[in-house]
């Protein structure tokens, strides 16, 4: 039970600090979002993709034997070929036929086959449309002119022709902008976390309890308007003689001061009246 209490105190305080530090949070989260955005839409280069299809095949067999093991060939020589027309022995190639001004888009260029499939997909990643598709178109053309000699497979077909797509695949905005919105609460959350961690000023009785001190009493706070409330409501209070008393706003002058420090002088020092004898 104790810890249970302990425990919803922890998250009262929790909340109440995410609570003072609302505003700290909204404005760090509202400046990454901006950054992110700005970074989305004007500073990240858009890329495309272009997508193209082809597969290769062992020479055919007559018997059935023969022909279970050039299925299982097949599928084996799919994967040397993925490994093979993304080596700078083809893009090398793709390059000068292109004219491209640097071999930065090789890395942009996968090759993949499915599980048990001997069909290869092709995928070129560039920031214009159009050279993505001349490059994929390339490689295919290149790869299949030259399989003969490079893996002694003469038997190589191009399914399907990269196509331009013009809508680019990265930046994506929603994705980057939740996490902006995302990222931008944690940080705000964090700083608010530290700002409190760093903070050594003692606010509540729990931060005295803490440190092993005991409360002695508790003054509270007042500002200007409640002193003025409090000398109005003296001055509508009636006075013994039925009048409201004068509340004066000046300090009294030295004169006043003066006779009444010499009229107290004179009553302390007078002498007393002498006894009668009986």
């Amino acid at each position: 039970m104790p810890a249970q209490k302990e425990e919803s105190i922890d998250l009262r305080s929790i909340l109440r600090l995410l609570y003072k530090r609302l505003g700290l949070i909204i404005l760090v989260t509202f400046i990454v979002t901006v950054l992110g955005s700005v970074y989305t839409f004007f500073i990240a280069t858009p890329m495309y993709t272009a997508t193209t299809q082809l597969v290769a095949k062992l020479p055919d067999s007559n018997s059935s034997a023969a022909y279970a093991g050039q299925v299982t060939g097949n599928i084996q020589m799919a994967n040397t070929i993925n490994q093979v027309i993304v080596s700078p022995v083809i893009l090398d190639k793709v390059q000068n036929n292109l004219n491209l001004a640097n071999d930065n888009f090789q890395k942009n260029v996968t090759a993949s086959n499915t599980t048990n499939s001997q069909v290869i997909t092709l995928t070129v990643k560039y920031s214009n449309p159009y050279t993505a598709q001349k490059i994929a178109n390339e490689t295919a053309k290149i790869f299949s002119d030259d399989a003969g000699k490079l893996l002694n497979v003469t038997n190589v077909s191009i399914l399907a022709q990269a196509k331009v797509n013009t809508a680019p695949v990265s930046p994506r905005p929603t994705l980057y902008l939740g996490a902006s919105v995302v990222a931008g609460l944690i940080i705000g959350i964090a700083i608010a976390f530290l700002m409190e961690a760093l903070n050594n000023k003692i606010t509540k009785e729990e931060d005295l309890e803490a440190l092993g001190l005991s409360v002695l009493g508790v003054t509270p706070y007042a500002t200007e308007s409640d002193f003025a409330n409090v000398v109005n409501s003296a001055a509508k209070m009636p006075s013994a003689s039925g009048h409201a008393p004068s509340v004066s706003s000046h300090t009294p002058s030295a004169n006043s001061h003066s006779a009444t420090t010499s009229g107290t002088s004179s009553a302390l020092t007078e002498k007393p009246a002498p006894r009668r004898r009986r």
